[in-house]
């Protein structure tokens, strides 16, 4: 590798690990009796429902995970209290889930944990220093996407 794609590999081994170490801290905050992973799937059911409940397979792809494993998460979930899991009347296949009472703080927490993460980056930056890292992060995302 070059000096610049070892810096590059570096920098997205350390980013990746301090927003994980960050995101974990916060979960542990908000709530103790989840794991990140969990939370994940919470944040995906919810960016999934429509009419209050969303499909398994819909959760599963947008988390980029097999159906099977999202059940596991699922199942766990819904012990926890945070997810209700429901069969299709007419088709016994098609599980739906909900978020639960108890997600919903949890949720929000998150999404002010982002909003903070997000204001403290971009406060540091130029409009054309965003520019030019949204741009970059642009091209990161869709190469991750197509791999």
């Amino acid at each position: 590798m070059t000096t610049q794609e070892t810096q590059l590999n570096a920098f997205l081994v350390d980013v990746f690990n301090d927003i994980l170490r960050l995101e974990d801290a916060s979960v542990r905050k908000s709530c103790k009796n989840l794991s990140v992973s969990e939370l994940h799937v919470l944040v995906a059911v919810s960016a999934c429902t429509t009419s209050g409940s969303a499909g398994m397979a819909d959760i599963a792809e947008k988390l980029g995970i097999t159906a099977s494993t999202l059940t596991v998460s699922v199942k766990t979930l819904e012990g926890k209290g945070y997810l209700r899991r429901t069969r299709d009347e007419k088709d016994k296949r098609r599980v739906s889930v909900a978020l639960c009472e108890p997600a919903l703080p949890v949720l929000a927490y998150h999404d002010a944990f982002h909003e903070a993460m997000v204001t403290q980056v971009t406060k540091r930056l130029t409009d054309t220093e965003l520019a030019t890292l949204g741009a970059a992060l642009t091209i990161l995302h869709t190469h991750f996407k197509t791999m």
